[in-house]
């Protein structure tokens, strides 16, 4: 059934609000201020935030404590547009509030040869939903309930189009992947270091919505009809992280991550309302975080200038995100997801640093339209090829406190997504763009 498959997206393992600020459709690369800055850190040796990013090159950090806490601020703008077919007139929906936390803490020890991380922070979703008139997931979800309220209606007493309208649509949910992770690294030998480290994720959706088939043409015999859809979704799975990185030539860092699948099997739990009957209380559905791998490559030009290069690719595919009704599995709809960026540090006094760059991202679709329709009917946020333009600074309060500011634009594509409801094939145009302002201090004792 069309409603059941439609709606059921709006909880399916937490995607449908992923904030997607600069990348994939379940992985971010937006992990600290100083990635918001620069756009690129697989190969970076001047922070702590490089647990996430580069483990193996902690080693290169001075001897001591070092800790890297930041918070971004990100103001989504995904909208979309279509032909209402209930109306038959064109109707457009938008993401309301913008999301003020998304926070990360990471923490190494470095002595001699060895170094330990710990850190705590969202690889992926860490968003809030906010649609408060609706979208296109509650328009046909509406549309299937007066057809099949007044199909049933017909059926007993002949009267037809007995219903004619919606009201009190809307949407609101939020998702949070809170990771934590710990490793070591060790230099090897003074070319090359090696990392290698677990992380926990715990993934926690809650979703919220309804809508009200009203216009009733039978006066008190066709009163208004709510429906109200309030559950939680959680899942925690483990994986492993390791990283190499090579000094071949002095000035030039080299250095690779890679990251494992974590298997998250979502279960429902329907703590509120649902009468429309499409959640069951502690069924369970899967979406794996996929795996991913990281390369990139650090130089420095000239004593103040410093240019780096990323490269990752996402392992969609090989994640189990369920299968379509008609059996296809969805992440192959999806297919893979690559990016790659570049970007410059200049060191333009001993105290301020100032950065740019950019990342661009490139999702390799086998099917578009039945990944969005199939899997997450994810419109609201818009999954699409993307261009993310970092700037920032990195100012040295005191020896060892070190703050830094960056701002990130993202652009999607714009993209139009053909929605296929049985005896309709609705056009949905979508455009999105997101402005992240990021802060955060790095500490060395």
């Amino acid at each position: 059934m069309f409603l059941k498959r439609f709606l059921i997206v709006l909880g399916v393992f937490g995607t449908f609000f992923a904030t997607q600020a600069h990348a994939q459709i379940d992985n971010l690369t937006n992990m600290s201020a100083e990635w918001v800055r620069l756009a690129n850190r697989n190969a970076a040796t001047d922070a702590a935030d490089i647990v996430v990013y580069n483990p193996a090159g902690l080693v290169s950090l001075a001897d001591g404590f070092h800790l890297n806490v930041s918070n971004q601020s990100m103001f989504r703008r995904p909208q979309h547009e279509f032909v209402d077919p209930i109306t038959s007139e064109s109707v457009s929906f938008k993401q309301d509030d913008p999301d003020w936390f998304v926070p990360n803490v990471y923490a190494a020890y470095t002595k001699d040869r060895w170094s330990v991380f710990t850190g705590v922070y969202i690889p992926g979703n860490g968003a809030a939903l906010d649609y408060p008139d609706g979208s296109i997931t509650t328009r046909l979800i509406g549309l299937e309930l007066i057809q099949q309220i007044n199909q049933e209606i017909f059926d007993a007493f002949g009267v037809e189009n007995a219903y004619t309208a919606l009201a009190n649509e809307s949407i609101e949910a939020s998702s949070l992947y809170l990771t934590g992770t710990i490793g070591g690294t060790y230099r090897v030998t003074d070319i090359v270091s090696l990392a290698a480290g677990v992380r926990y994720i715990r993934a926690e959706n809650d979703i919220e919505g309804e809508l009200t088939v009203t216009g009733g043409t039978l006066g008190a015999n066709t009163p208004d009809l709510p429906f109200v859809v309030d559950v939680d979704q959680s899942a925690d799975g483990w994986g492993f992280v390791l990283g190499v990185q090579v000094v071949p030539v002095e000035d030039l860092v080299l250095a690779l991550r890679y990251e494992s699948e974590v298997n998250l099997n979502f279960e429902n739990d329907v703590n509120g309302s649902d009468n429309l009957g499409l959640f069951i209380d502690g069924d369970r559905n899967h979406r794996d975080f996929p795996a991913m791998v990281g390369f990139g490559a650090s130089y420095l030009f000239t004593p103040e200038l410093r240019g780096e290069a990323d490269f990752n690719w996402f392992f969609q595919e090989a994640a189990d995100w369920g299968r379509s009704d008609t059996g296809e599995r969805v992440s192959d709809m999806a297919g893979d997801v690559w990016s790659w960026g570049l970007s410059a540090a200049y060191q333009a006094t001993r105290e301020l640093e100032i950065s740019g760059g950019f990342l661009y991202t490139d999702h390799l679709w086998d099917d578009m339209d039945g990944y969005f329709q199939s899997a997450t009917g994810a419109i609201e946020t818009l999954y699409s090829d993307n261009w993310n333009l970092s700037t920032g600074i990195g100012y040295l309060i005191r020896p060892g406190v070190k703050v830094n500011l960056g701002v990130a634009f993202t652009i999607w594509e714009d993209e139009t997504i053909f929605i296929n409801t049985g005896p309709l094939t609705i056009p949905v145009r979508t455009e999105n763009g997101t402005t992240t302002v990021a802060v955060g201090v790095d500490l060395a004792f």
